[in-house]
């Protein structure tokens, strides 16, 4: 049985590190784009191995994924395009930290459309 979350965010990744291996680049920029596509790409490694029940997929399940698509908000987005990590672990440890983003987005989103208070001054 396939997860839906996993197949989305996975689309997602493999979509953009497509994308960027075909953008067109001085040299210097090619090699950071290709670093980050292999960073997407190690991350959807680490997705495809993850059991059914890990709780950071169900988390962006219900917090990024919508009509099936991974839909990130402004915030989870730009942590992904700074994406560069180069191992499982930096992987693991930006999963963890993209779902937090994930919340942060989604309550910010509720607090535009009036279904939360806005935030009080500090």
């Amino acid at each position: 049985m396939s997860n839906p979350t996993r197949e989305a965010f996975l689309a997602y990744l493999l979509v953009h590190a497509t994308m960027l291996r075909r953008r067109d680049a001085a040299p210097g920029a090619a090699e950071r784009l290709e670093a980050h596509a292999h960073a997407l790409d190690l991350l959807a490694d680490l997705v495809r191995a993850l059991p059914e029940d890990d709780e950071r997929l169900l988390l962006l399940g219900s917090l990024v994924v919508r009509g099936g698509q991974f839909a990130p908000g402004p915030a989870s987005e730009h942590a992904l395009t700074q994406f560069a990590g180069t191992s499982r672990e930096a992987c693991d440890t930006f999963l963890t930290s993209l779902v937090q983003i994930a919340r942060d987005d989604a309550l910010a989103r509720a607090r535009a459309h009036g279904h939360l208070p806005p935030r009080r001054p500090r």
